[in-house]
């Protein structure tokens, strides 16, 4: 059982005990599946690989709204932004998730980003966050490895 300074926790009516994500909850997750991660110098949390970095951001008034995003450490010209686009308009109109898209960052390179996100105010139980972290993140690496065969 995940300790109370991990999750923030709610008694549902059934007496299930829900939980909303916190940093040290998708860290205990992270290294449960036994992924290195740090936190950033903006205090995010963050996986990195050899092709991209997914963060995981909380939003919210509650920061009851997780966000893992992937950002690709490939960039392209600024030229081949639309072409890109379409490229991941494509994805967006063929898969459900993640959210695709590109980003101009202050390196003025063209970059790619893919997204998934939910808003846990509800709450889940720690086995659905671990099961929502989990795919998440092997969406997003398999994004990456589709747009290695695409461009």
């Amino acid at each position: 059982m995940v300790s109370d300074s991990l999750t923030s926790r709610r008694r549902e009516p059934d007496g299930g005990t829900m939980v909303v994500p916190t940093m040290a909850l998708v860290q205990q997750l992270l290294d449960e599946f036994g992924l290195r991660h740090s936190i950033d110098d903006d205090g995010d949390l963050v996986v990195r690989w050899e092709k991209c970095s997914v963060f995981f951001f909380f939003y919210g008034e509650k920061r009851e709204i997780l966000q893992a995003r992937l950002y690709l450490n490939r960039r392209f010209d600024v030229d081949s932004r639309g072409a890109l686009a379409l490229l991941l308009d494509e994805w967006n109109r063929v898969k459900l998730f993640p959210k695709a898209y590109t980003v101009l960052p202050d390196d003025g390179r063209v970059g790619i980003c893919a997204e998934q996100c939910f808003d846990f105010e509800a709450g889940a139980t720690r086995g659905q966050v671990k099961y929502a972290v989990g795919l998440w993140v092997d969406t997003l690496l398999r994004f990456t490895d589709w747009v290695d065969e695409q461009v």
